[in-house]
């Protein structure tokens, strides 16, 4: 079957800069990037190339803060020649055909809103000047192992072909990791408050033979086959104003009710298109989980969320995401869409009430098709609602994450990430820590489901606790796989 890029045409040319990642993981908490990232499938990495020009004649006639002004546009001007000219190498080396092949093993993406200027110097008492341009990227993981990198007088850099303006030049790509998040949960036990609310809202398709509301009409079958009970009689009968599909799930003892709401283009009409964009405004202010499943693209103040294209495009740009009322509560949000960490979790986070305190997003680091079964999106949703015996079964980003990778509406490589997770709990949200080395005979002994009896020696068992990074574990403990366990939900803080 032939995939369908979700990605929004028309394709503007934007920065698309390299994402390589490093043997070597690199991990953060939180201190120097307020929005920083994590992925199972891939890794944030930094570029910097400095950048040497003259001024041109009109500026160096200049004096005082003309002159800086001046300066300050040519150094603007220089900067997008400079992420021009890496793009123009990486389409070179890496088109978009072969991007998309499983052979390729290629996923980057450029963050906007991550690009920076700084150092302006002059040198030779203002003949020319020097200054930096820096940004983030990602990429997926072993991605380096593909660059043709050259090192020259002690200096490792990729090479870029580029004319500033004084004629061609090479410039040196300077390409360093970004320490990334630590590994941590989601803050579960904030969005049960008072139910989980889970708002899917599938995008419009301009393909042919659209898939939209296959995606819709799989994640209602899903829910349904799961146990969760529908308002209406079958998927055809769902209207915007339904009641949500309804489930609960147990935690810690407690019944909490989970509620979920699908909304498609075929619930609206040429005429009233724009109650879809209204629904996804009210799912920001009012929903717990907010999944935007449709095309998506580089241009922000075009792209975001495209509820229709027939008879004519209606969407709520990224751009717009600031002015939408929205509410103090914790929140998850997925972009499952083209290219969504170029800068959506940048845009939702210039709403005055979404923090990275209280906002996780899950953007793509790659091109994303469509197909008929909404795989990601359905993986997403089972992340937080399963359950194991009757009780509920949490799961830690790398899980979350790990899952969404892995199922396959692509052929190629997948690259979900997670944003502003840095305050999340390093510890399971049902565990007790004060047992963490308690002697025990069986799990029941350690006071959480997911709390395990674990033996220490032939004669003597002491209880763990369930983790996602050591971060969260007592002194003289460890976020470590038990003897025997191979999934990293099974992860127990664990004595050294």
């Amino acid at each position: 079957m032939k995939l369908s890029l979700r990605r929004l045409a028309p394709l503007l040319s934007l920065p698309l800069l390299l994402g390589t990642a490093c043997t070597a993981e690199v991990e953060s908490d939180g201190t120097e990037d307020e929005l920083n990232y994590r992925s199972t499938a891939g890794q944030e990495f930094s570029l910097s190339t400095t950048v040497s020009f003259k001024p041109d004649a009109a500026t160096a006639a200049l004096q005082g803060e003309a002159k800086n002004t001046a300066l300050l546009a040519q150094e603007k001007k220089l900067r997008d020649l400079v992420t021009t000219a890496i793009t123009a190498e990486l389409d070179r080396m890496w088109p978009e055909d072969y991007r998309i092949k499983a052979s390729s093993g290629v996923a980057i993406e450029f963050r906007q809103a991550s690009t920076t200027m700084s150092g302006l110097t002059p040198v030779n008492g203002g003949e020319s000047y020097t200054f930096t341009v820096a940004a983030e990227f990602s990429g997926v993981n072993g991605l380096e192992r593909k660059l043709p990198m050259v090192t020259e007088n002690g200096k490792t850099f990729f090479p870029v072909p580029a004319d500033l303006g004084a004629g061609p030049q090479k410039l040196q790509i300077v390409i360093t990791p970004v320490e990334r998040s630590r590994n941590a949960y989601p803050k579960y036990l904030e969005l049960f408050e008072g139910g989980l609310d889970i708002a899917v809202h599938v995008g419009g398709d301009h393909n042919t033979p659209a898939k939209d509301i296959d995606h819709a009409r799989s994640v209602y079958d899903d829910l349904v086959a799961s146990g969760f009970r529908s308002p209406v009689a079958r998927f055809d009968d769902l209207k915007i104003d339904s009641a949500p599909l309804t489930s609960s799930i147990t935690v810690k003892g407690k019944a909490v009710a989970v509620r979920v709401r699908i909304v498609h283009v075929n619930m609206s009409t040429p005429e009233t298109r724009n109650t879809l964009v209204d629904a996804y405004k009210s799912s920001i202010k009012n929903a717990d989980v907010v999944i935007y499943d449709g095309h998506a693209g580089r241009q922000l103040d075009y792209s975001g969320v495209v509820v229709a294209y027939s008879p004519a495009r209606v969407a709520l740009p990224a751009s717009e995401f600031k002015n939408v009322e929205s509410t103090d509560k914790q929140q998850v949000y997925l972009f499952n869409g083209c290219e969504t960490y170029t800068g959506y979790a940048d845009k939702l986070l210039e709403n005055p009430k979404r923090k990275t305190t209280n906002t996780d997003v899950i953007t793509t680091g790659n091109f994303s098709a469509i197909q008929s079964k909404a795989n990601q999106v359905i993986a997403f949703i089972h992340s937080f609602i399963d359950q194991t015996g009757g009780t509920w079964t949490q799961r830690a980003w790398d899980s979350v994450l790990g899952r969404m990778n892995a199922v396959g509406e692509r052929s190629w490589v997948h690259v979900y990430g997670v944003h502003g997770i840095d305050d999340n709990p390093k510890v399971s949200p049902l565990a007790d820590v004060s047992k963490v080395g308690a002697s025990c005979t069986k799990d029941a002994d350690c006071g959480a489901a997911d709390s395990r009896c674990l033996a220490v020696s032939s004669t003597k068992k002491v209880c763990g606790v369930a983790c996602a990074d050591s971060g969260g574990c007592p002194t003289g403990t460890r976020c470590l796989l038990p003897k025997g366990r191979t999934s990293q939900d099974d992860l127990q803080c664990i004595k050294q």
